[in-house]
């Protein structure tokens, strides 16, 4: 299940609050960041214990500051609150498969 962030103190709650965390930062009106989405949220269907936020950057602009982001898509994981990894402009899938198998199993 998605959830939709609205500012940055729902994504604070949102990494405190889960092990293991997707967030995927998009703008309105970019391609890629809408065709890496459906991807991630593919994959996340094989981890039923990892989170996936998303974050539109349209709407939440300080986000950029936050997480130091100067292009989108930006996909991060994180892990009991802190980043782990980030992939950012073009998303490698099976890097990032790999990267998020490796923080599954830690946590479970």
């Amino acid at each position: 299940m998605v959830q939709n962030i609205q500012s940055i103190e729902e994504f604070h709650q949102l990494i405190q609050t889960y092990p293991l965390v997707v967030i995927h930062v998009m703008r309105e009106h970019c391609s890629v960041c809408h065709a890496v989405l459906p991807q991630i949220q593919d994959l996340l269907n094989e981890y039923p214990h990892a989170k996936l936020g998303v974050i539109n950057q349209s709407q939440v602009q300080d986000i950029a500051g936050e997480l130091s982001i100067f292009t989108v898509p930006v996909d991060l994981i994180f892990m009991n609150g802190k980043e782990m990894h980030r992939q950012g402009r073009f998303i490698d899938m099976q890097t990032f498969e790999h990267q998020l198998q490796l923080m599954y199993d830690a946590i479970e």
